[in-house]
């Protein structure tokens, strides 16, 4: 068991078996290589928990409750992107709340695309789209509100104890 003091979370325990390994870390965080996904009650943001720094927690959503679908290439062409199998491959998208107009934002630019089997995961960067780091979601008209649709794919989501 992973024991952790979070500043979001207060403490919490982590079973090691819900570790996912992100051999190259994330983009602005190269050295952060050891994560956990911890679930909400409610609502379809869970959070992206560093093992070993407890003060580092990024906002996700998962990318099948996007609409219209997210990415628009191919789940085939994502994961030959991402060097995983399709088969076993879940999306992230990291989200954050603009301070200006309090709305959601998403960084389509750069998914997380976690291999659910290993456990092990990459932040790609979508180049050559029109992707942004800064899009707006969520009560905007370009993408309907988030909702579960998709029960039939092996979801890489732990829930931590308290």
């Amino acid at each position: 068991m992973i024991h952790l003091n979070c500043t979001r979370f207060g403490d919490i325990t982590i079973d090691e078996s819900a570790e996912i390994r992100f051999p190259n870390g994330l983009v602005g965080f190269a050295s952060e290589t050891r994560f956990a996904i911890i679930e909400r009650s409610q609502g379809p943001i869970a959070y992206l928990q560093s093992l070993t720094t407890p003060r580092l927690a990024l906002p996700v959503i998962d990318a099948s409750v996007m609409r219209p679908r997210y990415p628009s290439m191919s789940q085939e062409q994502l994961a030959a992107i991402a060097g995983v199998d399709a088969d076993n491959m879940a999306v992230l998208i990291v989200v954050a709340i603009n301070p200006i107009d309090k709305g959601l934002r998403a960084n389509l630019l750069a998914p997380i695309i976690i291999d659910v089997e290993s456990r092990t995961a990459h932040q790609i960067i979508l180049e050559g789209t029109s992707y942004t780091a800064n899009t707006p979601i969520g009560e905007r008209p370009t993408i309907q509100a988030p909702t579960k649709t998709n029960t039939n794919q092996e979801s890489p989501n732990v829930a931590a104890e308290r």
